[in-house]
């Protein structure tokens, strides 16, 4: 009988064909998206969002499949809501970047307007033809000319994003955290960002916002993983696109390396320049823009309860609550308190750079600057820093709604064991009249265990006197 020999691919191929696979998949999904939407546009987006789906997939992703379903039907859900609501065209910039398309017929006079742009002003550079970098072969590709195509690209964008972030906190997220309780961190880490309005409406419109979130996370990643050249070259063109990207990226890197002193002289630097540059008002507003970082837009303003920002005041509402219980898990457990001062102290570092862009935005206007004066959109400025936002909110359920078996009453760790002699206890209670806490329980085991047979049977019956364990229970 002749047997057949089945060669594997070596680990290393594996993983590499696994690592391409997604790739590969969106080369095809851009190729039909683009056969699609030149048939009809409206089915095309829809055609694109379907085909989705499997490239969502195919990313590395907890093994949850709950969690994944409800986080990318929501996302659809809202992204769909957004697109038959909400203009592509909000605003000067958006205008601005959609007028690049129309304005060039071929990609090579852009990338020749682009080259000749940037190579004069280097860091100076304005975002349009940066960002231009971007958007246009993907416009070009498709030979279309409708801003609504911009949801598209910037909803892959938003999906790696999401998975970037979780892949980041699966790798060097080191803070105190317990096995049942990662799972719960990661299930309202993913959900909250692919569910969060923000980020579903600022993907919906023509903006950078999105991209610079992305690249911000991938510059994190370069560093962390210490891919140096890669960082560099990706920071540069960061920093391109928005100049002081390298403040959330720092942020980033600080807070999973748990640098917590580096991040402190970052603030006490970031606090030095706002006095120096604005003032005391500015140090006002750098605290006043902290807390608005988690409640933006402002849900005590009536108009931000219209139809076209209900969702993204609900969600501002929905920070402000978990502020609050974060600071009550802050207090109650002091494990908790180096990764919660870690965050708020980046956030207030970011804080403080907005203030200096609003401050140069007002100024430049030559309008009037004051206390409360913010000078930009608060809810496209704060859209790179939103995972640390969801980061705390994680960590804050994570520990509330963690397994009381697996910690004491004092947030110890408790033997399994443990736990279920202390129920046997309790079930034991009338018979006996008192119920022994763990450490006495324990105790009784170990004298249980080094004692002999008779001596075992007495501390069986020291735990049940009047009745006999069974050892199915006991098992």
């Amino acid at each position: 009988m002749l047997e057949r020999k089945v060669e594997l691919l070596p680990a290393r191929e594996n993983s590499i064909v696994q690592a391409m696979l997604p790739w590969i998949y969106a080369v095809l999904l851009m190729l039909t998206t683009k056969w699609v939407t030149q048939w009809d546009l409206d089915v095309g987006l829809v055609f694109f969002f379907v085909l989705l789906l499997p490239f969502f997939v195919m990313l590395k992703w907890p093994n949850q499949p709950a969690v994944l379903y409800i986080g990318l039907v929501v996302m659809l859900i809202g992204k769909g809501m957004y697109a038959l609501t909400t203009d592509p065209l909000f605003g000067p910039d958006a205008r601005g970047y959609f007028r690049q398309v129309t304005f060039y017929p071929q990609l090579n006079d852009f990338i020749r307007y682009a080259t000749e742009h940037i190579t004069d002003n280097w860091l100076n550079s304005s975002a349009y033809p940066v960002f231009g970098l971007l958007y246009m072969p993907f416009y070009k590709f498709l030979d279309l000319a409708e801003p609504l195509v911009i949801i598209t690209f910037n909803s892959f964008l938003l999906v790696l994003c999401c998975n970037m972030t979780y892949r980041l906190n699966d790798r060097f997220f080191t803070y105190e955290l317990s096995e049942p309780g990662k799972r719960t961190y990661n299930a309202v880490l993913i959900i909250g960002l692919l569910a969060s309005p923000a980020l579903m409406y600022m993907s919906s419109v023509f903006g950078k916002d999105i991209a610079c979130a992305f690249l911000g996370l991938l510059c994190t990643r370069l560093l962390l993983n210490r891919r140096y050249i890669l960082f560099i070259i990706v920071l540069f063109y960061t920093t391109m696109l928005r100049d002081y990207s390298i403040v959330y990226i720092l942020s980033f890197y600080f807070l999973f390396r748990r640098s917590f002193k580096a991040a402190l002289l970052m603030l006490v630097a970031a606090l030095g320049i706002v006095f120096w540059k604005v003032g005391l008002t500015g140090l006002l507003n750098s605290f006043m823009l902290t807390v608005f970082l988690f409640i933006s837009p402002n849900p005590f303003k009536t108009f931000n309860w219209d139809s076209e920002f209900v969702m993204r005041t609900a969600e501002a509402v929905y920070m402000m609550i978990s502020f609050g219980l974060s600071v009550t898990v802050f207090l109650r457990h002091k494990e908790t308190r180096s990764f919660f001062a870690m965050c708020l102290v980046l956030l207030f570092t970011f804080g403080c750079t907005l203030v200096l862009v609003g401050f140069v935005t007002v100024t430049e206007r030559n309008l009037e600057y004051g206390v409360g004066t913010i000078g930009d959109n608060m809810v496209r400025k704060k859209v790179p820093v939103v995972p640390i936002l969801y980061m705390m909110n994680a960590y804050t359920l994570a520990w509330l709604f963690r397994p009381k078996a697996a910690h004491s009453m004092k947030g110890e760790a408790c033997h399994p064991r443990k736990g279920q002699i202390s129920s046997l206890q309790r079930i034991s209670e009338p018979a006996y009249g008192a119920v022994l806490d763990c450490a006495e329980a324990s105790a009784q085991e170990r004298v249980a265990r080094d004692r002999p047979a008779a001596g075992a049977l007495g501390a069986r019956n020291a735990l049940l006197p009047s009745q006999t364990v069974d050892p199915e229970v006991r098992r």
